[in-house]
């Protein structure tokens, strides 16, 4: 069955950062070799924080998705760049328009909203909006910089074939480096009909798609909150997907994903770059 499908952005959609064995980015990697693994850090304490909603999937037995070695890192200064985090056009403000989208009869109650990453099959990292209701899920694009929302996608969550979590990796003989932490990837349709047509263009309509937390999580202050922690998306879509009546029947397993990406230069200068990313550059706002 075809997802519902709307789109229309023509957003300047703008990066992350990944490691690579041709090209350097340090940018959030700790290279403190004293670096106290041991986590000290008190929600109640966590000064600045633009939400005071509580991570609550550390209290379950599932594996994380996150980088948890202090690896990545997001720095206050990066932080302040983010337009999603601004108190003025950020999150909290985009939250009121997007629940508009929802169709309460087809899709059921809210169950809840979250600032992602999304990676493409082309491994480029975008910043997405990704709300959840009982009986589908939304990609959003949003313009935060006037504060807009620019196009989505709608998947019913009956349309799901497979659903799994765990490290994010490239094929042995990738030159891509290594990921450090994980995601999910949620399928609507067997990747075995995928054709190699599809997997190689870029406007292709890929009927999968991949999220791992946002970048604002690996800050101090906000390693606790909810909104920005793919851990909880992943908890809450269990949650919705063992209300559907078929829900036993979708496969839902930890895993590792595997990026097809051998050489991209395309990629690396991307993500490096936060083209998928909207952010102050110096007065240059993209």
């Amino acid at each position: 069955m075809e997802p519902n499908v709307h789109f229309n952005s023509n957003s300047c959609e703008t990066k992350i950062q990944m490691e690579s064995k041709t090209f350097e980015n340090k940018a959030f990697e700790h290279d403190d070799g004293s670096l106290d693994k041991t986590d000290h850090f008190r929600r109640e304490d966590r000064p600045g924080s633009m939400y005071s909603v509580r991570s609550n999937a550390s209290t379950t037995s599932r594996s994380s998705v996150n980088c948890t070695s202090g690896a990545v890192r997001c720095p206050n200064m990066r932080l302040r760049q983010f337009f999603s985090y601004s108190s003025e056009t950020g999150f909290q403000k985009a939250e009121q328009e997007i629940k508009k989208i929802l169709l309460p009869e087809k899709d059921g109650q809210f169950i809840g909203n979250w600032l992602l990453i999304e990676i493409s099959n082309w491994d480029f990292h975008r910043e997405k909006i990704v709300l959840l209701a009982e009986k589908a899920f939304y990609v959003i694009s949003y313009d935060f910089i006037n504060s807009k929302l620019t196009g989505y996608k709608r998947i019913a969550l009956d349309d799901l074939k497979k659903i799994k979590f765990g490290i994010l990796k490239y094929p042995s003989s990738s030159f891509m480096g290594e990921y450090k932490y994980g995601a999910i990837k949620l399928s609507w349709d067997n990747e075995e009909n995928i054709s190699v047509f599809q997997k190689w263009n870029p406007l292709a309509d890929i009927p999968f798609t991949i999220f791992t937390s946002h970048h604002i999580l690996y800050n101090d202050k906000e390693k606790e909150t909810s909104i920005y922690n793919c851990d909880e998306f992943i908890a809450s879509l269990e949650y919705a997907m063992s209300k559907l009546p078929q829900g036993s029947n979708i496969e839902f397993k930890e895993e590792p994903i595997e990026i097809e990406s051998y050489a991209s230069l395309s990629s690396i200068l991307y993500n490096q770059n936060w083209l998928g990313f909207q952010l102050n550059r110096n007065g240059l706002n993209f």
